[in-house]
């Protein structure tokens, strides 16, 4: 009778992974071709939760040396895909004095708070390595410096050169140069751009990462190699330029963050679970990096972990707070590309391989990068110009889909500082025009200043307004707009998942004169007719639907609508 084993949430530990007799997807070879990698400093960086810290816990404890004399421990990889390279193993598996550190636990609000918790980091580091006071290993003064790291009382310029004199202890010490392993990198910088203190967290990580990294000092007095994490790729401004990049827009290492289709198999048959794949691909598969496309790794072992329940797991692991604050403040052309991506569409546009968080708020390729680097979007395709590099993207999958729908929904409850959307969406679907109408009126007065209402308003800006309020009905309606239909292009059209239910269509115009909204509401109703827009509910056997002509001027809307039958032609 084989031993339950259970999924391994929050655990990213590789030993106590192993040891714990958890579900495990073997990643093991990526050892073999990171330590063949010819590059020095190696970047690796993928969205949150997608095993990076697990990947370099597994590094450190099969090179580690100190880990690899540990008589009880040393079968970890015995069963694993690594452990068939004999020669590679023989040559490489704890022959190394490794320095691990990760910096995924920095989040501080502020500035002095971030910088206690990296010396509190630093001193956790040097006691794990304490063992460099014994003897006269150290000359005087640096054993004063180290006990001063020890008791959190270094000076600022001690904690910046940390790394680097601790990789030239262990290179004293063993006769051998290290591996570095540095996981999550970019978290300080990241909760620095987000809570204002960037410049000061750049200028202290620049300074404790580029001392040991950059390639102005021979690095051979360093380290061995170095391997790096993050989600984002490290910015341009950094002065390492003796590094090698892998994100998502590289081949290499594809495959080794996230979940392949057949790791997911896998786990459901181990599980011994009976789930259909189709719903699990929807809601979490989709992330293209070269070759593979994988699956979210955090969602997958929370849904077989609860037993085929699907739920938005890996959205609820951190704030969207940046990723809708991006959004809201974009200009129209973006919005408008928002809306496409809303659609199950595909958009193109620049990209950079670098990612300067100051660029988020004046270039373009720095948001749709920022959404590509955190998961939020997935490449498909990539070009290069003779000035940058142009990407083909997506939403990845239904999971994503959410939070986009979720950030347009609290434009308008957090925005107008309402409650009652669930009150405009009920209006819709029971076909309660004037309560429609109230609502609709009520969003539009107190959303003017947000989406900047006016007579000369374009009617891109009341195309995103119209379908943004529509996201609530995603579950029930698959929601377009600007599609081909009939005659001509069609504004927003509701057709519903079942089919036994009400399609709707709403057309709409702006007007200068605002005695004339109810003339224009009645055209664009009598223009549905005209364009014969109501062919796409025929071709999904809808047999009725309400039509709604919408006219704006400025804050001023008036609607007109009709319910019509539409005849279905007999096959």
């Amino acid at each position: 009778m084989p031993t339950h084993k259970e999924f391994p949430i929050g655990i990213s530990d590789f030993e106590k992974l192993i040891e714990g007799n958890y579900h495990f997807a073997d990643k093991s070879l990526l050892i073999k071709e990171l330590m063949e990698d010819g590059a020095k400093v190696i970047v690796l960086t993928r969205p949150r939760r997608f095993g990076k810290t697990l990947n370099l816990s597994m590094l450190y404890y099969f090179l580690s040396k100190n880990y690899y004399n540990n008589e009880t421990n040393r079968n970890l990889f015995e069963n694993l895909n690594i452990s068939k390279e004999q020669e590679f193993c023989k040559q490489h598996q704890g022959q190394y004095p490794v320095i691990f550190i990760s910096f995924k636990d920095i989040k501080a609000k502020e500035y002095n708070k971030a910088y206690a918790e990296i010396v509190e980091l630093i001193r956790r580091l040097y006691v794990e390595h304490r063992y460099l006071l014994e003897g006269d290993l150290l000359a005087q003064d640096e054993k004063n410096i180290f006990t001063a790291l020890l008791n959190k009382k270094g000076r600022e310029s001690d904690i910046e050169t940390s790394l680097q004199q601790l990789a030239l202890y262990i290179t004293r010490k063993f006769k051998k140069l290290p591996i570095i392993l540095i996981d999550e990198y970019d978290t300080p910088i990241q909760e620095g751009y987000l809570n204002k203190y960037y410049d000061n967290i750049m200028e202290l990580m620049r300074g404790l990462l580029g001392r040991m990294l950059k390639d102005n000092i021979p690095q051979e007095r360093f380290m061995e190699k170095a391997i790096i994490t993050g989600i984002t790729p490290i910015p341009q401004e950094n002065p390492l330029n003796n590094l090698e990049i892998y994100s998502v827009l590289e081949k290499k290492y594809g495959q080794y963050f996230g979940f392949t289709e057949k790791e997911v198999l896998k786990l459901i048959n181990d599980s011994q679970q009976t789930l259909s794949l189709t719903p699990i691909k929807e809601c979490y598969d989709g992330y293209q990096v070269g070759e593979y496309t994988l699956y979210n790794p955090w969602s997958i072992i929370n849904c077989l972990k609860n037993k085929g329940t699907f739920e938005w797991y890996w959205v609820d692991t951190s704030s969207n707070g940046l990723i809708a604050q991006l959004l809201t403040d974009a200009d129209i052309t973006t919005k408008l590309q928002f809306e496409q991506l809303l659609q199950e569409e595909t958009i193109e546009c620049p990209i950079s391989k670098n990612l300067v968080f100051p660029n988020l708020e004046v270039q373009e390729e720095a948001l749709w990068s920022l959404l590509l680097y955190t998961g939020y979007l997935k490449v498909l395709s990539t070009k290069i110009t003779s000035y940058q590099m142009l990407a083909e993207l997506a939403i990845p999958n239904k999971e994503v889909d959410f939070v986009y729908s979720e950030i347009i929904a609290n434009w308008f409850s957090i925005k107008a500082n309402m409650s009652s959307y669930s009150n405009f969406i009920g209006s819709i679907l029971n076909g309660n025009i004037n309560e429609f109408k109230k609502q609709l009126s009520n969003y539009i007065i107190q959303t003017g200043s947000f989406f900047d209402f006016n007579k000369h308003t374009p009617e891109e800006v009341f195309h995103i307004f119209i379908l943004g309020l529509m996201v609530g009905l995603k579950d029930e309606y698959i929601i377009q707009s600007n599609k081909e239909s009939g005659l001509s292009r069609l504004d927003v059209i509701l057709i519903p998942k079942n089919n036994k239910k009400q399609g709707i269509l709403i057309e709409f115009k702006t007007s200068e004169n605002p005695n004339l909204l109810l003339t224009n509401a009645q055209e664009t109703l009598q223009q549905i007719k005209n364009q014969k827009y109501l062919e796409t509910f025929k071709q999904h056997n809808i047999n009725s639907a309400l039509i709604i002509g919408l006219a704006f001027c400025g804050k001023q809307m008036d609607l007109a609508f009709e319910n019509i039958s539409i005849n279905i032609p007999k096959k």
